[in-house]
């Protein structure tokens, strides 16, 4: 899915400056586990731990036709959802938790809703809405057709709606 010599080198450069990958790409893997985690200080515990996981395999990644920012995320997701998994262990939901749905507000509401979203959903949303990539790029991160992850954030909008419509708020 790559595109050719440019992107191979582009790759190879990723994977012999580290310092650069950190400064392209820390910003947007925090935005991204932050929204998966719902916290920003969470988010940025965890960026630690995936940049030094990138530091330790970087350099003996193959070329598989994507770029390295598609390995990162894929660590970053692999680790969002162990963090959530650990969490859920160490909290389980109370039921009481249910009736205090009803008195957030729409903007806790949406960021429920993206949390329940299945994790491609959440990558397509966020690599889309809040990254703001064109569908080439998301589809190069992504491993898939420009119309699959079309296709696939259209899917995250319908489940989205159907979230929030569950929790009680209605379009404006």
């Amino acid at each position: 899915m790559g595109e050719g010599p440019d992107a191979y080198r582009a790759f190879r450069r990723e994977q012999g400056d580290f310092e650069a990958l950190f400064r392209a790409h820390y910003p947007e893997i925090v935005r991204y586990l932050a929204a998966r985690l719902g916290s920003r200080d969470d988010a940025l515990e965890l960026a630690s731990e995936v940049f030094t996981e990138a530091w330790r395999r970087v350099p003996g990644l193959q070329w598989r036709g994507r770029p390295v920012r598609a390995w990162l995320y894929r660590v970053a997701g692999n680790m969002a959802a162990d963090e959530l998994k650990r969490r859920g262990r160490l909290m389980p939901l109370r039921q009481d938790d249910v009736a205090v749905a009803d008195e957030i507000d729409t903007r806790l509401a949406l960021a429920g809703a993206l949390r329940s979203l299945a994790p491609d959903h959440q990558l397509v949303v966020h690599l889309r809405l809040v990254e703001g990539l064109p569908f080439d790029d998301i589809a190069r991160i992504m491993n898939r057709s420009v119309g699959a992850c079309q296709m696939l954030m259209l899917r995250a909008a319908r489940a989205l709606r159907a979230a929030l419509e569950a929790e009680g708020v209605r379009r404006a």
